[in-house]
């Protein structure tokens, strides 16, 4: 049973993560309606180029995590202001650099005409660009300051400060497009938003995490030291990002808006639920950094984990793929419907594959080989960005889903193999391709038409399932979520 801080972390985490994308998610067809498909997929499309600027945060939120569970483990508190320190500095450099990449980006979009936005749209949306890239400044401190809490296992303040930060911004969107306005006016409004609830945080770290000193310290940049502590963080997260949007990026340089909106559709609901399975797995990433600097055992957190995030992917996406056409119709209406079930489908697929990397993820960032993160996701993004613009060029979206869920399926026994052996300490083959076996089944079961096939791969999923991953569990939560250890 999750008594104490541990039931505080799980209730706040869980109402962050189900509450930002309901809203996200909720108000999308209201979003598409208002703003019609040309404007929503503008919008998406400078999402994802802002997004892309996120390559700059050279893993402050990461590293913060890391130094300071480690620190409070050894009750080092000097140590921990001294992360702290660091970080801040740096983050506000990278909020300088991500301007200053807004405006690049913003001059080359505009005089190359890179994406088909039709020119009465052009001047407005290049705005926006830049006003988002302040944004994305703010968010690399924002990632500091809140990371400090998950560092120190208190995963309720993170939460809720980060519930209020997301929300605070899709709420006001959406009374901006209410009122008429359009995406610049939406930029302009997120941007004071991020501002004020910077100033939050930032009292918040005061007053509950002992940090007295919330003033920058230039002076203790040290290159080597910033790299040692933050490269590799920063690597991982660079590849993983543009791998991430790239498919976007293809669409919204071999397509035109309006496609760019529909799949956008999709890549929402794929991404939220990819989001929350991180976020929950968060949880795993202190314990590890602290179970490594104690020298314990990670291998039965392991097989704990991996049951719990899989377990709850695979439950939302089975329940998506079940009884979506259902939803799906009801949420966005039949149009919409119409033209985005068919990528939404695909992308639920292809999470139902990729969301099997985010505990090694986890607990690789939280060993002393962070390095093999990156190693896997250049080697995973690399392969994706080929087969989705082989397939995006031969068959269209589908293709290029397919080459996603295809390139994904091959790269998994590769990166499991390397993981069990150096993270978790044991070299047993038949554990290489088996944790991808419920995955396969729920693959078979979306492309099946009929109704006894598939609950014949629903029964396989469920056999799989209870053997490779809950007989292995030994399900005991105390273990993972326990202050104690």
């Amino acid at each position: 049973m999750i008594t104490g801080q541990a039931l505080k972390n799980t209730i706040w985490t869980a109402a962050d993560l189900i509450s930002y994308p309901l809203l996200m998610i909720g108000a999308t067809p209201f979003f598409i309606k208002e703003l019609g498909p040309e404007q929503y997929g503008l919008w998406m499309l400078i999402n994802v180029v802002v997004q892309v600027m996120n390559a700059l945060n050279f893993g402050v939120g990461d590293s913060t995590i890391k130094e300071v569970s480690r620190h409070q483990a050894t009750e080092s508190k000097q140590l921990i202001q001294a992360a702290f320190n660091r970080n801040l500095s740096l983050s506000i450099i990278l909020m300088g650099l991500c301007v200053c990449l807004g405006m690049v980006c913003s001059a080359v979009i505009n005089h190359w005409q890179l994406f088909q936005i039709p020119e009465t749209k052009r001047a407005d949306a290049m705005t926006a660009l830049i006003l988002f890239a302040w944004s994305a400044g703010l968010k690399f401190i924002e990632q500091v300051f809140v990371s400090v809490f998950k560092g120190l296992q208190r995963f309720d303040i993170a939460a809720r400060l980060t519930m209020l930060s997301r929300l605070s911004v899709i709420v006001s969107a959406i009374v901006v497009v209410y009122m008429g306005y359009d995406i610049l006016m939406i930029v302009k409004v997120t941007l004071c938003c991020n501002a004020i609830n910077l100033m939050v945080q930032a009292f918040m770290v005061y007053k509950k995490a002992s940090i007295n000193q919330l003033i920058p310290r230039f002076r203790l940049l040290n290159m080597m030291e910033l790299f040692s502590s933050n490269g590799w963080y920063w690597l991982q997260s660079v590849i993983a990002l543009l791998g991430f949007l790239s498919d976007r990026i293809i669409i919204g340089y071999l397509s035109d808006l309006k496609v760019v909106g529909y799949y956008s559709i999709a890549a929402l609901i794929g991404s939220q639920i990819h989001n929350i399975l991180l976020a929950f797995g968060g949880f795993v990433f202190p314990k590890v950094s602290a179970y490594t600097a104690l020298n314990k055992s990670i291998e039965r957190m392991y097989y704990i984990s991996r049951l719990l995030i899989a377990g709850l992917g695979w439950f939302i996406v089975l329940f998506l793929l079940l009884f979506g056409d259902v939803i799906f119709k009801l949420w966005l209406g039949a149009d919409i419907y119409m033209e985005a079930i068919v990528y939404i489908k695909l992308y639920l697929v292809f999470i139902a594959v990729i969301l099997l990397i985010v505990i090694p993820f986890h607990f690789i960032n939280g060993s002393e080989r962070v390095w093999m993160n990156s190693l896997f996701e250049f080697i995973l993004r690399s392969t994706h960005v080929i087969a989705m613009w082989v397939g995006f060029v031969y068959y269209g979206v589908e293709g290029l889903l397919w080459g996603l869920i295809i390139t994904t399926v091959i790269n998994m026994p590769f990166q499991y193999y390397l993981f069990h052996k150096h993270i978790i300490g044991f070299n047993r083959l038949g554990e290489v391709f088996t944790p991808l076996l419920p995955a396969m089944a729920i693959l078979f079961m979306a492309q099946s038409t009929h109704i006894g096939i598939k609950l014949l791969f629903l029964l396989i999923f469920g056999v799989l399932c209870w053997h490779i991953y809950y007989k292995k569990a030994q399900i005991n939560l105390n273990l993972l979520f326990s202050k104690s250890g």
